[in-house]
C-alpha cells in the first residue's frame, strides 16, 4: 500500500467507524440520556440560556454541548442521530487538526502515521462514538493547541494564536477545562527561543478567551441578577465555583487513588500508543530540545498530572492528551518499527485482543447479562478481527491494528444496538408504567435517572435530583394523595419505607435496581412524619416515544 493509499484508506476507515451505528440506538448511560433530555427540553421549552433537567436547573456543566444536540433537534433531525452527531463530528475535526498539524511539522508520511495512531486508539474511538461532552471538549482543546503551534512553531501567525485562545474560551463553556492546551506554553518559562516568538500582543490571547467565555457568562449573570428565584442564585454559585474549583479540589464523585490513571486507564484505553512509549522514549530524551517534540510531550504530561492531582477521576478525562501523544510518537514510529520486539509485541497484542473478544462470546456470564444478541455481537466481531489479521500478514502493524479495530467497532456499531437497547434503556419499564396508568395517569419519579423521564410518554414530575430521599418520599406521599390518577415510579429501595411493595407493583430491573409503580393504595401510615416535602419540578413532554395499545415497541416521533 503506497503512502497516498494508506492516507485515503485511513480516513475512509475512520469515517466509517465513527459514523457507523448513528441512528440505530437510543441514548444509554452513563451520561447520554442526561444530555439528550436536557437538549430536548431546551427545544420544547425555549429555555436555551440555562440548561434544565426535568424542570430543574442543571448546574453541573456549561451549555455548549447541549446546545449542539438541541440545535440538531430543532432542525428536525431525529434524536437517535442528533445525540451522537456532535461527538462524531468533533472526533473527525480533532483527527483532521492533528493530522494537518503533523503534516506541517513532519511531512506527509508522518501525518499518515499520526492518523492511524490517533484514529484507532481505543479511547479516542470510544469517545467518538459516545454522546458525552468529552469528545467535543477534545476538539476545542485540540483547536486551541493547533492555533498556538501554528504561531509558535510555524509562524509567526497571530491570527491562529488568537483563534487558539478563542477555542479555549469555547472549551471552558463546554466543560470548564478548556484551558488544558495552554500547557503548551509552559516551556516558554525556560526556553528563551520560544519566548522570542511572542510579543506584547501575546497578552491579547487571554483577553480573547475571557471575551468568548463572557458571551454566555455575562447574560447568565444578568439573568441571575434580575431574578428573585433563590434557585437561580444557587445555580450561579454552583456552576462558577462548586463545579469548577471545588469539584477539582474535593471530589463530588468518582473518587480514585493517585495511581488510577497509570494502572487502570492508560495501559488499556491508550492502546496501541502506550505500547510504543518504551520504544520511542529514548528518542524523546535525545531530541527533547526540539520544540515540536517538547511541546506535545509537556502537554500530555500536564494533562495527566492535572487530573491525577484531583481526587475525582474518570478515565474519559484523559482523552484530551491523545492528539498530543500521537504527535509525539508518530515522528519516531518508523524507528520503533525497526525494533523486532516492538513488532512482535504489537502483532501478539492484536491476536490476543481478537481472541479475547471471540472467547468472551463463550463465557456463560456474558450470555446471562447480554443474552443471545450480545453473544452474536462478540462472536461476529471477534471472527471479523481474526479474519482481518489473517488477511493482512505482511502489512505494517499500525495499519493492521487499525483494520482490526475497525472490524471490532463496525461489528459492535451495526449489531450492538439490538443487544444494548433492551438492557440499557428503560423502554420496556416505561411501557408497562404507561399501560398500568392509562392515558390520564400523572407520573412522578423518585430517586430517578434521566432516561426514565426521557422515555416517558407524558410529562413527568420529579422532586429534585439531589434532594434527600426523605424529602422526596414526603413529596411522593403528598403527590399520590392528590387523586386516584397520581402514580410514583422509583426503585424499591427508595420507596419501601413509605409504600407496601409487592410483585403487582414491580415493573422490572434496570441498572441493578428493581423499579416499582405505586399509588395511594400502597401508601403506608407514618410516611416521613415531620419531613418537609421536596419541591416539585415538571418537565415537558419530550415526545421521544409513544406507546400504543398493545404495542411492544417505542415509536420515534
Amino acid at each position: 500500500m503506497n503512502p497516498q493509499q494508506s492516507y485515503r484508506i485511513g480516513w475512509i476507515l475512520l469515517i466509517l467507524v465513527i459514523l457507523a451505528g448513528i441512528g440505530l440506538r437510543w441514548p444509554t448511560p452513563a451520561d447520554e440520556p442526561r444530555f439528550a433530555l436536557i437538549a430536548k427540553e431546551m427545544v420544547e421549552t425555549g429555555q436555551w440560556l440555562i440548561p434544565h433537567r426535568v424542570g430543574e436547573l442543571y448546574p453541573d456543566k456549561p451549555p455548549v454541548f447541549m446546545w449542539a444536540i438541541a440545535a440538531l433537534i430543532a432542525l428536525k433531525i431525529p434524536l437517535k442521530v442528533a445525540f451522537l452527531l456532535p461527538s462524531a463530528l468533533a472526533a473527525l475535526g480533532t483527527a483532521w487538526l492533528t493530522v494537518d498539524l503533523s503534516r506541517r511539522l513532519f511531512g506527509a508520511a508522518v501525518a499518515t502515521q499520526t492518523l492511524w495512531l490517533l484514529g484507532f486508539t481505543l479511547q479516542f474511538t470510544l469517545q467518538a462514538k459516545t454522546a458525552q461532552i468529552d469528545m467535543m471538549e477534545v476538539f476545542w482543546l485540540t483547536l486551541c493547541g493547533y492555533g498556538l503551534l501554528r504561531h509558535l512553531l510555524l509562524g509567526p501567525d497571530w491570527r491562529w494564536y488568537w483563534i487558539g485562545f478563542a477555542a479555549a474560551g469555547v472549551g471552558v463553556l463546554t466543560k470548564g477545562v478548556g484551558f488544558l492546551s495552554l500547557f503548551l506554553l509552559l516551556p516558554l518559562l525556560w526556553r528563551p527561543d520560544l519566548r522570542a516568538r511572542m510579543s506584547a500582543r501575546g497578552w491579547l490571547g487571554p483577553v480573547v478567551m475571557l471575551a468568548v467565555v463572557g458571551v454566555w457568562v455575562l447574560p447568565m449573570l444578568w439573568y441571575v441578577a434580575t431574578s428573585s428565584n433563590p434557585e437561580v442564585l444557587a445555580y450561579r454559585n454552583d456552576i462558577l465555583i462548586n463545579q469548577t474549583a471545588n469539584r477539582y479540589v474535593h471530589a463530588l464523585g468518582h473518587e480514585k487513588g493517585w495511581y488510577y490513571y497509570l494502572v487502570e486507564v492508560i495501559p488499556i484505553l491508550w492502546l496501541p500508543m502506550v505500547l510504543l512509549v518504551p520504544f520511542v522514549a529514548g528518542h524523546w530524551w535525545r531530541e527533547r530540545a526540539r520544540p515540536d517534540v517538547l511541546l506535545p510531550l509537556v502537554t500530555v504530561l500536564g494533562i495527566v498530572v492535572f487530573f491525577t492531582l484531583s481526587p475525582g477521576k474518570r478515565g474519559v478525562y484523559l482523552t484530551p492528551a491523545l492528539p498530543w501523544l500521537a504527535l509525539a510518537i508518530a515522528p519516531f514510529l518508523d524507528r520503533a518499527m525497526a525494533r523486532r520486539w516492538c513488532v512482535r509485541l504489537w502483532n501478539a497484542l492484536m491476536w490476543l485482543l481478537a481472541g479475547a473478544v471471540l472467547a468472551a462470546a463463550a463465557v456463560p456470564q456474558v450470555y446471562e447479562r447480554a443474552g443471545a444478541p450480545g453473544v452474536v455481537v462478540l462472536a461476529v466481531s471477534g471472527l471479523a478481527m481474526l479474519a482481518v489479521l489473517a488477511l493482512t500478514r505482511g502489512v505494517v502493524p499500525w495499519q493492521r491494528w487499525g483494520m482490526a479495530i475497525a472490524a471490532l467497532w463496525l461489528g459492535y456499531s451495526l449489531l450492538g444496538p439490538r443487544a444494548t437497547d433492551p438492557l440499557r434503556t428503560p423502554i420496556d419499564i416505561m411501557q408497562q408504567a404507561s399501560m398500568r396508568m392509562g392515558p390520564e395517569g400523572k407520573l412522578a419519579l423518585v430517586h430517578y435517572r434521566e432516561q426514565f423521564a426521557l422515555f416517558a410518554d407524558r410529562p413527568v414530575v420529579q422532586f429534585g435530583y439531589h434532594t434527600s430521599l426523605s424529602a422526596q418520599r414526603a413529596a411522593a406521599r403528598d403527590w399520590v394523595l392528590t387523586g386516584p390518577q397520581y402514580f410514583v415510579l422509583g426503585p424499591g429501595a427508595a420507596l419501601e419505607r413509605c409504600f407496601a411493595l409487592s410483585g403487582q407493583q414491580a415493573l422490572g430491573s434496570r441498572h441493578g435496581k428493581d423499579w416499582y409503580l405505586v399509588d395511594a393504595g400502597q401508601l403506608q401510615p407514618g410516611c416521613e412524619p415531620g419531613v418537609k416535602p421536596a419541591p416539585r419540578y415538571q418537565g415537558p413532554d419530550y415526545g421521544i416515544v409513544s406507546f400504543g395499545a398493545g404495542s411492544s415497541h417505542a415509536v420515534t416521533p
